[in-house]
């Protein structure tokens, strides 16, 4: 999906479908790679296709099926830095935390490179993001959001927000459909409407249609 300024891939990977994203602005190199959970190659391949250069590696939350693709990316990239939600970042080294232990792996990456907390402007590559702690799917959960001036917002949210529905909060390190709703609804659902959702699962949607016609969380 794409806007007039700011692109965007979405590249489904891992046995989970995981979604990794790239984005970058139309006519510019650097780019950003959300959550790259597995197959760093095809990723390098991706962006080696559009002649992109990777400016950062930032994790909406460190669960196995987001971080499994980051050793061979800083190993390909060991100069561009790695921002982790600061409530996960011991998760990166623990199989047990980030529980790929428990569907029969032990996925671990890179230690972090820059903590993120709630309510900060990242300014990396020239781009803008602004973080959204929007606990409950897990203790670190981060929504990244990114203005367009040319075209609509974008919102790169993790496991947070789905195309009507909502992460899972029966992991361990959750904390109940209640915390992660009420973030839904109080951090994410004040954004424009036409802001295109990115989730780390599935479709992607818009703040609008989510809160029209999500079953677990919408308003209306």
């Amino acid at each position: 999906m794409s806007s007039a300024s700011l692109q965007t891939l979405q590249l489904c990977v891992g046995d989970l479908q995981e979604n990794c994203y790239l984005l970058w602005k139309t006519g510019a190199a650097p780019a950003i790679v959300f959550d790259p959970g597995d197959e760093a190659e095809r990723i390098r391949a991706e962006l080696a296709a559009r002649k992109l250069e990777p400016a950062a590696f930032v994790l909406t939350h460190c669960h196995g099926d987001h971080i499994g693709g980051l050793h061979g990316l800083k190993a390909a990239y060991p100069q561009v830095p790695l921002y982790v939600p600061e409530a996960e970042a011991d998760w990166l080294s623990k199989p047990m935390k980030n529980l790929s232990y428990f569907v029969g792996g032990k996925v671990t990456a890179p230690p972090a490179d820059v903590l993120v907390r709630d309510c900060e402007i990242l300014k990396v590559g020239g781009f803008e993001l602004g973080s959204i702690h929007v606990p409950g799917h897990s203790p670190g959960g981060t929504a990244y959001f990114v203005a367009d001036p040319s075209g609509p917002p974008h919102l790169f949210d993790g496991d947070i927000l789905f195309q009507n529905s909502i992460g899972r909060t029966d992991f361990p390190g959750s904390s109940g459909h209640e915390v992660l709703i009420e973030g839904i609804q109080s951090k994410l659902f004040i954004l424009p409407d036409e802001t295109i959702v990115h989730p780390g699962h599935g479709p992607e949607t818009t703040i609008g249609a989510e809160k029209r016609g999500n079953p677990f969380c919408g308003l209306k």
